[in-house]
């Protein structure tokens, strides 16, 4: 039986368009207006909605192995699909790291029972330590497609020479947390007013954007494929849309969380708004919301990072980085890039060409096609694809903030006003979320 997903806005990559979507077992074999429909066809409304591809993360912990009891893949797995997310990009910084193929056998295989394809990373250096690098080229026989130390940054430029050298070769992407550790130090929060405040050091933008401005330096003599993690600083953000104009290998990544929320969160101490990068100034924030409405940024990823209530608890300066995103990242970005569009009304009031909806795009670009090119795959919702689909109702409000599928609690969202909720997502045609209800995972 065909099941026809009609009268809604269909998103195809680029643009809009109100099409009817028929998916037939595990392919969609029509996309277009005012379909033709055999009697014994299930119709479903979606007016009012918007249709696209599931969501890519590039860029997720899925704690495992050696930190499950922050949370667990199968957890994380069922906040992925409450949140769009049907492709996720696991870090390497586990215990021990993901530095050898025994290691990334072990991790995929634990990933291989969930309904959500996960793409494991493995580590630029061995044991993460920045001093050698690992051994690509077994690495990428063993199916390795991304390499990051996340968590750290490398700072011997000879081993980030190196790895661009070898990621040119094997063509994998070298990953990279631009941070320079000199710079900053022992900091907890942005360089601004608040950590004197708090009477804690700070990790100014600069310590980021110097080694974006190496890496890109190397990347000019070194053609290799380089992606900068979750993006914080105005300078890497310049630097970044220069490298992309010159036709470099380069993409990069922002994280929902600094596109909605600024430095003056951790004003009174809260842990739960500690995280690194960590959250920049009013102007930056404008800046990277920016970045993300004119295309320059290549994705939206959540740097999700699930931890255990005693890492969260007490002062900021002792609380673990990081912080959850996963089933709430489009409805973060949404509600980011809506508030500079006019507002989420917008969207009603205008034609599918008008500014809001041009918005709306930009986000989910940045979260299907831009994410898709990155890992060097198709994420369009097209005629003759598998039948994997998002709906979601961008005028809504997320049901439930946190997430209810979260086993860690670490959310830095609780009591935001956001706008735009997930409802339904299909991969390779079996529902696996009806009206926010994850089915199965």
């Amino acid at each position: 039986m065909r099941t026809v997903f009609a009268n809604g806005v269909v998103f195809s990559g680029t643009g809009f368009a109100r099409h009817d979507v028929v998916v037939e077992g595990d392919r969609i074999v029509g996309v277009g207006e005012r379909l033709a429909r055999d009697p014994r066809d299930r119709v479903l409304d979606c007016e009012g909605r918007v249709l696209c591809a599931p969501f890519v993360d590039l860029h997720t912990h899925l704690r495992f192995p050696g930190v499950d009891e922050a949370d667990d893949p199968e957890s994380i797995a069922r906040a992925a699909l409450a949140g769009g997310f049907a492709v996720l990009v696991a870090m390497a910084n586990t215990v021990p790291p993901i530095d050898r193929v025994s290691r990334f056998k072990e991790a995929s295989e634990r990933f291989h029972g969930l309904v959500i394809e996960v793409i494991q990373a493995a580590t630029v250096t061995m044991e993460r330590q920045g001093e050698r690098l690992v051994d690509v080229e077994e690495l990428v026989e063993a199916g390795v497609s991304i390499l990051s130390d996340d968590g750290s940054g490398i700072q011997r430029s000879d081993v980030m020479r190196d790895a661009l050298v070898a990621s040119q070769e094997y063509d994998v992407v070298i990953a990279q947390h631009s941070e320079d550790a000199l710079l900053a130090g022992d900091g907890v929060v942005n360089d601004g007013a608040f950590a004197p405040l708090l009477g804690v050091g700070s990790i100014p933008e600069v310590a980021e954007s110097v080694m974006v401005a190496r890496d890109i330096e190397l990347l000019k003599v070194i053609p290799g494929r380089l992606h900068l993690q979750h993006v914080s600083a105005r300078e890497s953000l310049n630097l970044f849309r220069q490298a992309k104009r010159e036709g470099l290998r380069i993409s990069a990544e922002v994280a929902p969380h600094h596109l909605l929320l600024t430095d003056s969160r951790v004003a009174q101490g809260d842990p739960r708004f500690k995280v690194n990068p960590p959250l920049r100034s009013v102007a930056t924030q404008m800046a990277l919301v920016q970045g993300v409405r004119d295309g320059t940024f290549d994705a939206i990823a959540t740097d999700h990072a699930p931890h255990p209530h005693q890492r969260k608890a007490g002062s900021i300066r002792e609380a673990a980085f990081g912080m959850l995103g996963l089933a709430e990242a489009f409805s973060v970005a949404w509600t980011a890039l809506s508030r500079t569009a006019g507002g989420v009304q917008m969207l009603a009031d205008s034609d599918l060409g008008g500014p809001a909806w041009a918005t709306l795009a930009s986000v989910l670009s940045a979260l299907t096609t831009g994410p898709g090119t990155v890992l060097g795959r198709s994420a369009q919702l097209r005629q003759g694809a598998l039948a994997n689909l998002v709906i979601l109702d961008p005028y809504a409000a997320p049901r439930v903030v946190p997430s209810r599928w979260y086993r860690s609690g670490n959310s830095p969202y609780v009591g935001e006003e956001l706008v735009g909720r997930v409802d339904d997502v299909l991969v390779r045609g079996a529902q696996l979320v009806a009206d926010g209800e994850v089915l199965d995972a």
